[in-house]
């Protein structure tokens, strides 16, 4: 299947997550870091990125921007994974370059549905509340 890169400093949330994406057959990789989780984007290029926006060292959108400006890694399709839900923060996550959005807490069909619309070989049809 695909590598996801999960970048979460909650463990209780990152453990979910990461239960939910192996349990569909994905590899996952967990930085609990912004800088940590950009490195590792950049070196290794994950077929997508999960990026929780509210971290200790580095926001989310900081780590976003960066990873936009930078090739090869300005392609990756990133997630937004935020408890921020209201309708400015969504715009917000799309304006400084996330793909989509998903926020917490959410049903693991609803992680997987929208993982799924971007991975290469996806047959998942678009979740269009979360996806333009």
């Amino acid at each position: 299947m695909a590598t996801i890169l999960l970048v979460e400093d909650n463990q209780n949330t990152a453990d979910f997550i990461i239960r939910i994406l192996e349990s569909a057959g994905h590899d996952v990789c967990h930085a609990k870091r912004g800088l940590e989780g950009a490195r590792w984007a950049r070196a290794s290029r994950p077929d997508l990125v999960l990026m929780d926006i509210d971290l200790p060292d580095v926001n989310g959108r900081s780590v976003v921007l960066s990873l936009r400006r930078n090739s090869p890694a300005s392609i990756l399709p990133i997630i937004a994974v935020t408890v921020q839900a209201d309708d400015e923060s969504i715009k917000l996550a799309k304006g400084f370059g996330c793909n989509a959005f998903l926020a917490k807490p959410f049903l693991p069909e609803d992680l997987l549905n929208l993982v799924d619309h971007f991975l290469p070989n996806s047959t998942a049809s678009s979740p269009e509340a979360n996806v333009e």
